[in-house]
């Protein structure tokens, strides 16, 4: 099953209980990391869906569908609706460009969701398979994870690896024939760690799950990470970007080519925080690199008419695709490991980063 971003997560509890401050707290935390977070307010009684006599209330008596309002600083729409379903499909439409939707109440719905629990209380959704979470001053609840209220690094971080993280898993490409090394450059050893583990080692952190994309999978079989062959060979770099789109569980994947280990978590960031909402998130200096990038699944069939065409240019998918290209001014990060000039320069970089790193 394909998980779509962007997810909702609803914060429930009674009234006063501090839904609206946990809330806050948590766009404000996730906001200072990069991440995009929509909020929405729900109320489970009927209201009128604009004021009588306005000139909105006017164009959906005259038969408009809905109406929307539209002022110096925000958006009112005005989507009448009777179906959680369709209200669901609004909002995840609506907020496409966000890492994730918040929603504040709704408690009686069918999403996952976080109850915020005043002290000395019973949680009102104990024993509701979908909840995730309780928050609450001394509040236990079997089997749940439970948190302070002051604790937001906390859960923020238990938001992150649950609902964020998942929204992505990362491809790493290893389909190069190193013919000019005379030996497979993925495994090639730098400071005892081989050349793919450096670059698994990046990636893995952001991501729900890594898989290795190669041809020749009993050579990665000891580092115990599912591989796959290319569904369509003999293509290139599209090759193996078509297959690793084609069978994530997720809806967007971080594609990285094995050779490019100078790539670190500074490199990665940016591409996460922009990538909801669009078909390709890509670097570009003096070129493109279109294998340190995250693609969608929306890019399957723009691939597979490139494909069936003999065109294996990446490039050539950006103008039936929504693309966000970043500027960047360090293309060094990317520098690929095709000759021993390359290997040698690199295992230098390497080993200064890891005695950095333990000083």
């Amino acid at each position: 099953m394909i998980q779509n971003n962007p997810l909702i997560l609803s914060i429930v509890g009674r009234k006063g209980s501090g839904k609206t401050g946990l809330v806050t707290g948590i766009i404000r935390f996730l906001a200072s990391k990069g991440y995009r977070i929509a909020a929405v307010r729900h109320s489970p009684h009927a209201h009128p869906i604009d004021s009588t006599g306005t000139d909105t209330e006017r164009f959906r008596k005259a038969g408009a569908k809905g109406s929307a309002l539209v002022t110096a600083n925000e958006t009112n729409l005005f989507l009448p609706s009777s179906k959680w379903e369709e209200k669901i499909y609004l909002f995840t439409h609506a907020f496409n460009d966000c890492h994730l939707i918040l929603m504040e109440g709704g408690i009686r719905n069918g999403s996952e969701k976080i109850e915020v629990v005043p002290e000395g209380e019973k949680p009102l959704c104990e024993g509701d398979i979908n909840l995730k979470a309780v928050v609450g001053k001394g509040t236990v609840v079997k089997g749940t994870p439970c948190f302070a209220p002051d604790d937001i690094e906390k859960i923020c971080g238990f938001i992150e690896d649950r609902y964020i993280k998942p929204g992505i898993s990362a491809a790493v490409l290893a389909g190069g024939r190193s013919s000019r090394l005379g030996q497979n450059k993925a495994l090639l050893h730098i400071k005892g760690v081989t050349i793919i583990q450096w670059v698994l080692k990046t990636v893995s952190q952001f991501v729900s799950q890594v898989r290795i994309i190669t041809n020749s999978p009993e050579e990665y079989q000891h580092l115990g990470i599912e591989t796959v062959s290319d569904i369509r060979p003999g293509c290139g770099p599209l090759s193996g970007i078509h297959t690793a789109l084609s069978i994530s569980p997720t809806e967007y994947v971080l594609v990285v080519s094995c050779d490019i280990p100078l790539i670190s978590p500074e490199h990665i960031r940016p591409l996460l925080k922009q990538y909801p909402g669009t078909d390709i998130t890509i670097y570009k200096h003096k070129r493109f690199e279109p294998l340190c990038a995250i693609y969608r699944r929306t890019c399957i069939d723009a691939l597979e008419e490139l494909i069936d065409h003999g065109e294996y240019r990446i490039i050539d998918l950006f103008p039936t695709l929504n693309v966000n290209v970043i500027r960047i001014d360090d293309e060094e990060c990317f520098r690929s490991i095709n000759t021993e000039e390359d290997y040698n320069y690199i295992a230098k970089k390497l080993a200064g980063r890891a005695e950095n790193s333990q000083g």
